[in-house]
C-alpha cells in the first residue's frame, strides 16, 4: 500500500511542479477551487469549506486572493454582503481562461504519459482510478 500513496503522491508534486513552470499558473488549490466553483455556480463559502472539509476563514483568504486576481466574483447576498463567504460566487471570464490553460497543460502532460498504452491498458486504468476516487473517505 506504501507505494500506491507514494506514486499517487508522485503525481500531485509533478502537478504542482508544473503548476510554477507554465505561463499564468494556477496553484493546485486555485485550480481546485476555481473548478469547485464553475461546477457550483452560485455556491458559497461555507458549501467550499464543507466540500473540501476546510476551515472558512481559510477558505475566506482563498477566496479573497482569487478575487483580488479578477478570477472569482462575489454576487449580491440577501443581508449586508460584507463577506465573500456569505455571497453566491461564479468564475469570472478570466478565472475560466486560466483555469481552462491550466487543465488543458495537466491533461497533456497525462495524455502524453498515456501514449502507447493500449485501448485496453487504457480502460482498466481509467475504471481502477474511478473505482479508487469513488470509495468513501475515512
Amino acid at each position: 500500500m506504501g507505494s500506491i500513496y507514494d506514486q499517487i503522491d508522485a503525481i500531485y508534486q509533478r502537478a504542482v511542479a508544473r503548476s510554477r513552470r507554465i505561463n499564468a499558473p494556477l496553484t493546485q488549490v486555485e485550480q481546485s477551487l476555481l473548478s469547485y466553483i464553475g461546477r457550483n455556480p452560485g455556491c458559497r463559502a461555507t458549501d467550499i469549506a464543507a466540500a473540501f472539509s476546510l476551515n472558512r476563514s481559510t477558505v475566506s483568504r482563498q477566496l479573497h486572493a482569487l478575487g483580488d486576481l479578477g478570477l472569482v466574483a462575489a454576487g449580491e447576498d440577501d443581508d449586508d454582503g460584507q463577506a465573500r463567504r456569505g455571497r453566491p460566487l461564479h468564475v469570472t471570464g478570466e478565472g475560466a481562461d486560466r483555469l481552462e490553460r491550466s487543465l488543458a497543460i495537466h491533461r497533456e502532460a497525462v495524455r502524453s504519459r498515456l501514449d502507447g498504452w493500449s485501448e485496453a491498458e487504457l480502460r482498466d486504468f481509467a475504471a481502477a482510478l474511478e473505482r479508487f476516487n469513488s470509495g468513501m473517505d475515512a
